[in-house]
């Protein structure tokens, strides 16, 4: 049974630093798609030499995870923990933030000397609370350590993030169980999904024209589906990119402020007070 789909919103570009960022969530009607908090899309941008690189130097973050796709670029990632690593394009920077970290995202030293093409993609997921406050974690994963199935027709390949793909399995750990496939298809391509009924779909399209489940939708658009029905259906009408990832519902109170995200009022400021005492390691 085809899952429905219940809404397909737009997002337009906003100003960050010197780059265009596109945020589909949260937005005016859609403050999260359950576990799925926020997903901002930077660039794609062309940085000159001598740049100034990403306005995120460091910054704490508890109760969540944080999910960058490298399209473009080269990204360094450095926290308190003493994690550390440059990923390149078609890699990603999964971070467990859990009971605390401090980080900081930035074009390599390399490309802000010299410039050159940044693409990329976070993604915040929630805790349940029987995990926000577990050791914070970090997997950094270049793109040949990401396993890749391609459709028989070989015009679609399903890069397989984490959870399990056509029998593939992810390359990142989910403490959740996310399942986060990462794609690229040609015009013509169709492929298929089949996800367990009563979880909520991420479906964002990066560029490009797709048939959904019958619907069209084009770059910056989300689509949301009903949590009922398990099978997608997507038809390439161009050439294309999109981020398809299911998770379940955390059916529990939240309370966000800033970079924490915890279940009551009381634990944010709990948040508030350990990052200020340093608990949460410094930079």
């Amino acid at each position: 049974m085809k899952k429905l789909i219940k809404k397909i919103t737009s997002s337009s570009a906003q100003n960050m630093g010197e780059h265009r960022m596109y945020q589909p969530l949260p937005d005016q009607g859609l403050d999260q798609l359950n576990p799925f908090l926020l997903l901002h899309h930077h660039g794609p941008h062309d940085f000159q030499a001598y740049n100034q690189g990403l306005p995120f130097g460091p910054h704490p973050h508890r109760g969540f995870e944080t999910l960058t796709f490298i399209y473009d670029g080269e990204i360094e990632h450095a926290d308190s923990q003493g994690y550390k690593s440059i990923i390149k394009a078609g890699g990603v920077q999964w971070m467990t933030a859990a009971r605390g970290i401090v980080h900081s995202e930035n074009l390599s030293a390399n490309q802000r000397e010299h410039g050159g093409k940044m693409e990329i993609i976070q993604l915040w997921m929630n805790l349940p609370a029987s995990l926000k406050m577990t050791k914070p974690n970090y997997q950094g994963l270049q793109k040949e350590d990401i396993p890749v199935v391609e459709t028989a027709d070989k015009k679609t390949q399903v890069a397989v993030v984490s959870g399990k793909y056509q029998g593939t399995i992810g390359a990142a750990r989910s403490l959740t169980g996310l399942e986060v496939f990462n794609v690229s298809t040609q015009a013509g391509g169709v492929n298929s999904y089949s996800f367990e009924a009563g979880k909520n779909i991420l479906f964002y399209v990066l560029n490009g024209e797709l048939k959904v489940n019958g619907k069209l939708v084009i770059d910056h658009q989300l689509v949301i589906f009903d949590t009922e029905g398990a099978d997608i259906e997507v038809e390439a009408q161009t050439d294309a990119r999109y981020i398809i990832a299911s998770g379940d519902i955390i059916n529990e109170p939240m309370v966000s402020q800033g970079p924490f995200v915890m279940n009551t009022t009381t634990e944010i400021l709990e948040a508030m007070r350990d990052y200020q005492m340093g608990k949460m390691g410094v930079m």
